[in-house]
Parts: C-alpha cells; structure tokens; sequence
C-alpha cells in the first residue's frame, strides 16, 4: 500500500499577499510540505515583492512544483517587445506596468523556467497533469460550459488535470477524464467577498481526492495596500474594478471591457482591445454598475 500524501495546491494570486499568507498558514498548521502553484502569482493588487518573497521562501524549505501563468508570460513578452507600450495611470496596461516596474532580472527568469504544464508522478499514485489554462495553452481555459471543452478534454495526456485560470472551482469528468480546478487564492469566483481559496490533494491508497477550502482573510489591509500604492492613480478602472470583485466576489473585467469597446466603436468606428480613452473606462463602470 502507497503511503499517504498531501499536497497543496495553489492557483491565480494576483498578488493578494493577505490572502495568500492566510492559505500558507493554513497549510503549515497541517505540517504540507509539498506545493503546486499554477501560475498567475502577481497581478492586480499591491504586494508584487512581497508575494514573490513568500514563494521563494516555500521553494526553499519545501518541494515545490512551479508553473507559468498568462501574466507571467504578459511580463517575459513585454521584456522582449521594446515596441509594447504599458502606461501608469492607463486602467487598461497600468497594472501590467506598475508590476513590471516591481520586478528584477531574476524574477523574469524564474518566470521563463517555469513549464506552461508538467505531468507529475507520485510512487504508487497514478500521474497526473498540472497547468495553468490547459496544457496546450496557458490562457485557454477550462471551464466546464466552455463549448469546445468536450474536443479539449479528449486530447488530455493524463486521467487527471489540474488547472486554474478561470478562478472558478471545479470538479467535473468529461470523455473518462477529470478536471479540477482549485479557485483562486487571490480573486476567487463564486464564492462571495473575503475567501481565499486553495485546495489540498490527498493521495490515499492509491487514489487522489481533492480537499477544497475556503478561508477568510483581512481583506480591509488587502484594499488598505492598494491605496498605499496608490493603485488608484496607477490604473483607475482596473483598480475600481479589483475592489468590487474583492468586496463583492462578482467579477466585471470583462463587462467593463466589453462596454468600454462598444462605447469606443460607436464614437470612432474604432475596435481595439482595451486601451481606450480612460473616459471610456469611466463610463463604462458607470453603465456596468460599479
């Protein structure tokens, strides 16, 4: 009979350094000393260094398993493309630059190390296979109402996959295969305000389960660090935006963009992506609500 083994694991921290600490310290109470993260580290709050901090500090005193995000390859791409233009004070790239600003050489590198997906295998525990948005591309998701999610999920190489991305928990089985996704330590979906969530792999006899949890935190110090930053001035909207998603749990990302890009069209018969005007942000928060 295989031994017992628990792993946690760990998706899209956004740089909520409060929440992130809180799932850590849960973990440690439980004497784990095995991680997976799967990518999306920093992101949309203010404590980019100190969460990276924090996870070098796990790579060194435990076995941990790292895995490169969407944000993560926001960040190697804008390294290379000296033409890519990111602006503080701009909601649509003032995140990206403001923590592109807060990070080395070094952080970019470890970033580069990190595989897109890995196959894991445990002695006596059938392998598995670990991602960010699915093995084949790291900003695809895989939510179960996704309509090519029945394709996607007959080309999976393990029996069971891991995932994050979409910060929404899941635990579904398509074509004889099973998809889990952990939520989000940082901006969770579906869960209310104030919980951070991470889940606990627990090998037993042979087999894995998953264990969800969801934990409160201090989000009131998470929002009090964001106006430390001054992330208001950083990337208006985007900041506005990350706010009510964190008090409220309902994500407007893309309602807003898509209201900014349709505000946008009408004026200019213009279709870009998300750098728009910021009173085209402005009003578009106002017509979604927030």
């Amino acid at each position: 009979m295989p031994e017992n083994i628990r792993i946690a694991v760990m998706a899209d921290i956004h740089s909520n350094f409060e929440a992130f600490k809180t799932c850590v310290g849960e973990t440690e109470k439980r004497d784990i000393r095995d991680y997976i993260f799967l990518g999306d580290y920093l992101g949309d709050m203010a404590c980019p260094q100190k969460t990276l901090r924090m996870i070098r500090c796990l790579k060194e005193k435990y076995n941990c398993v790292f895995i490169r995000g969407n944000k993560e390859e926001y960040w190697i791409n804008h390294r290379k493309n000296k033409d890519e233009k990111w602006e503080l004070g701009n909601s649509g790239s003032g995140m990206l630059c403001y923590n592109y600003e807060n990070l080395s050489n070094e952080d970019i590198y470890f970033f580069e190390e990190m595989p897109i997906s890995q196959t894991l295998k445990y002695e006596g525990y059938p392998e598995f296979t670990v991602c960010h948005g699915s093995p084949f591309k790291v900003n695809q998701s895989m939510r179960s109402d996704r309509d090519y999610i029945d394709e996607l999920t007959a080309t999976l190489p393990t029996k069971l996959t891991i995932c994050g991305h979409s910060h929404c928990r899941e635990d579904y089985i398509r074509n004889n295969n099973r998809v889990v996704n952990p939520g989000s330590v940082g901006l969770p979906l579906g869960c209310g305000k104030a919980a951070a969530q991470f889940m606990i792999l627990n090998g037993h006899g042979g087999l894995w389960e998953p264990e969800f949890l969801s934990l409160p935190y201090d989000i009131e110090k998470t929002v009090s660090e964001m106006d430390e930053e001054k992330l208001y001035l950083k990337a208006p909207c985007w900041y506005k935006i990350t706010k009510h998603m964190l008090m409220t749990g309902e994500n407007l990302y893309i309602a807003v963009i898509n209201k900014a890009k349709e505000l946008y069209f009408k004026d200019t018969g213009v279709t870009i992506w998300k750098d728009f005007p910021e009173e085209y942000w402005e009003r578009a928060l106002g017509e979604c609500g927030i």
